[in-house]
């Protein structure tokens, strides 16, 4: 009993001589310490939080003492990894580290709620922030590979400046079959392929291109019209224009947080560091 006791005593002076019950003390959210570091309370609650949800019946004592354990081995690992330089000689470690940083920087942006009169001005001042499809009037023939001369005929008209529907009615040149238009591309694929909306997309009004090889036939397609579609209205997109939002914010939030690192601190060149294009 004298020895359990005088143990028991050693380890309560000890205790107090590692600063852990001062720091209890001074931490009044701190649920545990490691070296005099406090473990916030907040963060044990998260992870309790996150198990219970997983979890059909409460968590028992034992469960929860697993689960702050772990959180204390977290913290063990990371000092360990600091004593060892791994965000300095790492670079995984580095780059974890610095994406973690980044996103706290930007964290206080999700919780950002813009009015609908912000969104309004935002859109209205990016008409092309949600570019609608545009409506194409296409045509196309097609042609055995097969048949050198009908393609022949056909490129040499188009080359000679005499135009698609020239080169249609000189070779007697069957079309595809394609909406009359104005469609949406989408609906351009679904009669005649990706292929041949991908051209069209890729041309001007009165262009033509050809020949290309599809398979075992060959195809000219010319873009008789296209339109652009209005901005969709902007309660029909308002999720995506908050998304958006959001995101050039994280942006102005993350710059500014690393102007003011900046601010704050010596940054030194090697001589030979390439130098910056400011004036």
């Amino acid at each position: 009993m004298l020895a359990a006791g005088a143990v028991l005593g050693l380890g309560i002076a000890l205790w107090s001589a590692l600063g852990v019950d001062d720091a209890l003390t001074k931490y009044a959210d701190a649920i545990a310490t490691v070296d005099g570091a406090p473990i916030p309370r907040s963060l044990f609650d998260g992870a309790v939080e996150g198990l219970a949800s997983a979890k059909r019946n409460p968590l028992t004592e034992a469960e929860k003492r697993e689960a702050l354990d772990r959180i204390v081995d977290e913290e063990l690992l990371l000092r360990r990894a600091l004593e060892l330089g791994l965000a300095e000689s790492d670079p995984a470690s580095r780059k974890a580290l610095v994406n973690a940083m980044l996103q706290f920087s930007v964290a206080d942006t999700a919780k950002l709620k813009p009015t609908d009169d912000e969104l309004r001005r935002f859109y209205a001042e990016r008409p092309k922030l949600i570019a609608p499809l545009p409506l194409l009037t296409v045509r196309a023939v097609s042609f055995e590979n097969t048949q050198a001369g009908q393609i022949a005929a056909m490129k040499a008209a188009i080359d000679a400046g005499r135009g698609f529907d020239a080169g249609v009615k000189e070779i007697r040149a069957e079309l595809v079959l394609l909406p009359m238009g104005p469609v949406v591309p989408a609906k351009i694929a679904e009669y005649a392929g990706a292929t041949i909306r991908d051209t069209a997309l890729s041309l001007g009004k009165g262009e033509t291109a050809g020949p290309i090889q599809i398979g075992r036939r060959v195809v000219f397609v010319h873009l008789a019209g296209r339109s652009e579609a209005p901005p969709p209205p902007f309660e029909a997109v308002r999720d995506v224009i908050v998304e958006e939002w959001r995101k050039r914010a994280a942006e102005r939030a993350f710059d500014d947080y690393v102007a003011n690192l900046r601010s704050n601190a010596r940054v030194g060149y090697a001589t030979d560091a390439p130098k910056s294009d400011a004036k």
